[in-house]
């Protein structure tokens, strides 16, 4: 993947890795909790600029590392910051293996903060 890839360039990477192993893109926003227009507009339009909750939902439905996490929603033009209490959440539960959404959004929730979904 190149250094200057967006965020869609690594989905449809990733989507090719996916189709490799027989796993569906359906099967990846429907763990993220993202209709299809949505994840369909992410892929097709290379400049397309997903909102920094949106871009996590997906890093969580991949199930990237922390590192990885990074990497992704920085293609987006976010980071994770320690002065967010969001990202902090979000970090604790990649690092903790919890990439089910509903329960990173319960997370979010208990601590007064927005989901990552609807």
């Amino acid at each position: 993947m190149c250094g200057e890839c967006r965020l869609a360039c690594y989905l449809v990477a990733s989507a090719a890795a996916r189709d490799a192993s027989g796993e569906k893109d359906a099967a990846v926003y429907k763990r993220a909790n993202i209709d299809r227009k949505l994840f369909s507009k992410i892929r097709s339009h290379k400049d397309y600029q997903p909102s920094k909750p949106t871009a996590l939902a997906f890093a969580i439905a991949l199930r990237l590392s922390l590192d990885e996490t990074r990497e992704f929603i920085g293609r987006a033009g976010f980071a994770l910051t320690p002065s967010s209490k969001q990202d902090i959440i979000v970090a604790y539960c990649i690092e903790h293996g919890i990439y089910d959404i509903n329960e990173v959004n319960i997370a979010l929730f208990d601590f007064k903060q927005s989901s990552l979904t609807k």
